[in-house]
Formats: C-alpha cells, sequence, structure tokens
C-alpha cells in the first residue's frame, strides 16, 4: 500500500555506486505497479574508480565539488590538446 503512490507513473532508479544490478532485480517489485521502471546506470558511467570503491550515492555527486586537478583532467579528456599546450607552455596548475 506504500508503494501505490507509484501506480501509473514513471519511476526512474538511481542506485548507489556498485548496487545497479542489486536494484534492477529489485526493480521487479515495481514493475507490477508502475507504468515504467528504468533502472540508471548514470553514476556507474560517470564515476572513477576512487568514487565507486566509496559507494557513492546521487547525493554525493549533488554535494561533490571537483578539485581543480580534477577539472583540469576532465577537459585533458574531452580535449587531448589541451595536454600538448599544457607541455609545450610549461604551465603549472596553481591551487
Amino acid at each position: 500500500e506504500v508503494m501505490q503512490v507509484l501506480k501509473g507513473r514513471e519511476v526512474t532508479l538511481i542506485p548507489d555506486l556498485g548496487a545497479t544490478e542489486q536494484w534492477k532485480e529489485k526493480s521487479a517489485l515495481l514493475s507490477g505497479i508502475c507504468k515504467r521502471v528504468v533502472v540508471s546506470n548514470v553514476l556507474e558511467c560517470t564515476s572513477d574508480e576512487e568514487q565507486r570503491s566509496q559507494g557513492l550515492d546521487i547525493a554525493d555527486f549533488f554535494l561533490y565539488s571537483p578539485s581543480k586537478r580534477q577539472i583540469l583532467h576532465q577537459m585533458i579528456q574531452r580535449n587531448p590538446a589541451l595536454q600538448l599546450l599544457i607541455d609545450e607552455l610549461d604551465l603549472e596548475l596553481i591551487e
């Protein structure tokens, strides 16, 4: 009866890191009530190894503030030419 508020609704579950498969199994409980149930893997796809080992959840990502080094690393991943500029101009990150 608690889950009746979900009746006929589309529900997206965003499990903690490392719990996606477990939540996929649990989502079967909602499939008879909800119009549609999706178990998102967005955290698994966007997290790094350290975050996965900590088992972070969606709230941790909302509260998370990346360091300058992490931001630079993400920028280099998106555009590897940035690393060449850093190396050629002998640039240093100032914390």
